[in-house]
């Protein structure tokens, strides 16, 4: 029987700039004991289900092992019809409102193969051909191109149906035009060019609806027994459907390191993870002016850097050798050198063609922004020791030279960028130190828990979980590699009876049975 455990927000007093206030109110729940039962297995690989009372329907557990191409084919095999319906969803859920869908497919395909596919590494394409063989080998014909388009969606920054439909107006209508003449298909053309023709004025903007990730690693004298935890919100297509085969994959590649990567059937990049080796990655989104797909897609890229660096050196070194492609913010971090490395965690600031790296306290981060208006100045930010964080604006004055939409004072990027330094400064101040639920329970505030078309300059919602079916967190996932455990949070329900996952249950999950002891 699942022993699940419902926990209170910490009540904080939040400071600096933010408003002097309290809140707590009812929030997440820990399953400690979820079941683990293994349902089904093609040679070395096995899909697992694991149950909580948190959660209708199992959360996959795959397990792959061998080369690329043999993992690949071992989930195609094994979850081909998983991916196939998390594909048709996540079509459903970005399609821009007046386009077709295989117009809308023709442009995944034209970023895939003159971009994303260029600069993948080899071993991913045959893995996304194992995938593709796999699923034929067990009878399902209908995959098609689903892999690679789901990677192509999953890279888009931000809200992907408004960042397609600008790019294609403002930037990219050129090229997709050529493709479409190459591959013989004016009749796509001729829609699209009717498409864009048909918009008004007024839709020509992006705005910041997605951007609402946000991800930390803390470590040394804020920690129990000096450990890193780690912290990831993923908020981002909330009540698509999406959440109905949530995912887990332990990738075990011969000759590279185990990984985990939490995300989606039919998504086979990284959105969060942590290796065998202890090097966690994430992402959030920082939409720039300098965009291009010309570069490693981040997700694969992340799982590039987990499954070949054993320490946080190699891992800037891989992140360094492979390029960007648009404006994000990434953590990379290793666990296990958290009392030995000079910085064993960074916060990653990223465009096309530059990374801006910062460590803990680090001094470029004290950012004083001017308003170009009264000439009021506000310190933006507040670096710390043993203890990295973002949320979706940049320090790096390049990086914010070239964001699309600049941080200013009570933002909303920068009111959660604010809760992760109150969060902290709060448990220093009190003497607390940072163990599982508190560092799940940083995890948990950053959450979007309402509507994401309200732009928050309060903390206050970010403490409430009484509209959580609104909230766009759709997953939240705390790790603790020194106990070879993760916590992990998905969206839960349709309509409103949806839980967003920062208001759901975090399930533990044990590394010890695919990681092995270390």
């Amino acid at each position: 029987m699942n022993k699940i455990i419902t926990f209170l927000f910490v009540i904080l007093v939040l400071n600096v700039s933010l408003i002097n206030c309290q809140y707590g109110t009812p929030t997440f729940k820990i399953d400690n004991s979820p079941t683990l039962q293994l349902v089904k297995q093609y040679n070395q690989s096995q899909i697992y289900s694991l149950s909580s009372s948190g959660y209708e329907k199992p959360i996959i557990i795959a397990n792959l092992t061998g080369t690329h191409y043999e993992m690949g084919f071992a989930a195609g095999y094994l979850m081909a019809q998983e991916a196939y319906e998390n594909y048709n969803v996540m079509v459903g859920a970005v399609l821009p409102k007046t386009w077709e869908k295989d117009a809308f497919e023709k442009f995944l395909d034209w970023q895939w193969n003159d971009y994303l596919s260029k600069q993948i590494t080899q071993n991913y394409l045959d893995e996304i051909q194992g995938y593709s063989d796999g699923a034929i080998a067990s009878g399902f014909t209908q995959l098609g191109k689903t892999i690679e388009r789901g990677v192509v969606i999953s890279s888009f920054p931000g809200d992907p149906t408004e960042n397609i439909e600008y790019l294609l107006r403002n930037e990219l209508l050129g090229g997709f035009s050529d493709y479409l003449i190459r591959i013989d298909r004016l009749d796509v053309l001729s829609k699209i060019k009717e498409i864009i023709s048909n918009q008004e004025e007024e839709d020509t903007t992006r705005s910041s609806k997605g951007l609402q990730c946000s991800h930390f690693s803390t470590w040394g004298d804020k920690t129990f027994n000096g450990d890193m935890f780690n912290g990831r919100n993923l908020d981002w297509l909330n009540g698509s459907g999406i959440s109905n085969n949530k995912l887990i994959t332990f990738y075990n590649p011969v000759g590279q390191y185990s990984h985990a990567a939490i995300g989606f059937a039919g998504l086979i990049g990284a959105i969060v993870g942590i290796s065998s080796k202890g090097i966690f990655v994430a992402e959030s989104d920082n939409d720039s002016v300098k965009v291009t797909f010309d570069g490693f897609a981040w997700s694969m890229r992340l799982r590039y850097i987990m499954e070949n660096a054993a320490n946080i050196e190699e891992a800037v070194s891989l992140w360094e050798s492979t390029n960007n492609t648009m404006g994000m913010c990434h953590s990379l971090a290793s666990a296990t050198e958290a009392s030995t490395a000079e910085h064993p965690a960074f916060a990653l600031e990223t465009m096309k063609g530059y990374t801006a790296f910062f460590s803990d306290n680090d001094p470029n981060e004290h950012y004083i922004y001017t308003d170009p208006k009264t000439g009021e100045q506000t310190q933006m930010g507040y670096p710390l020791d043993n203890a990295v964080y973002r949320t979706n604006h940049g320090y790096d004055e390049t990086i914010r030279q070239n964001e699309w939409e600049p941080a200013i004072p009570n933002g909303d990027s920068w009111t959660r960028y604010m809760l992760f330094y109150n969060t902290f400064s709060y448990y220093t101040a009190s003497n607390t130190t940072i163990s599982e639920l508190q560092a799940i329970n940083i995890t948990s505030i950053l959450g979007n828990k309402h509507s994401i078309q309200d732009i928050y300059s309060s903390p206050a919602p970010f403490y409430d979980c009484t509209n959580a079916w609104m909230g766009y967190n759709i997953i939240s996932s705390t790790f603790h590699f020194a106990s070879n455990k993760m916590f992990v949070a998905f969206e839960e329900g349709f309509g409103q009876q949806r839980i967003c996952a920062a208001c759901g249950t975090y399930v533990e999950v044990d590394l010890t049975p695919f990681f092995g002891p270390f």
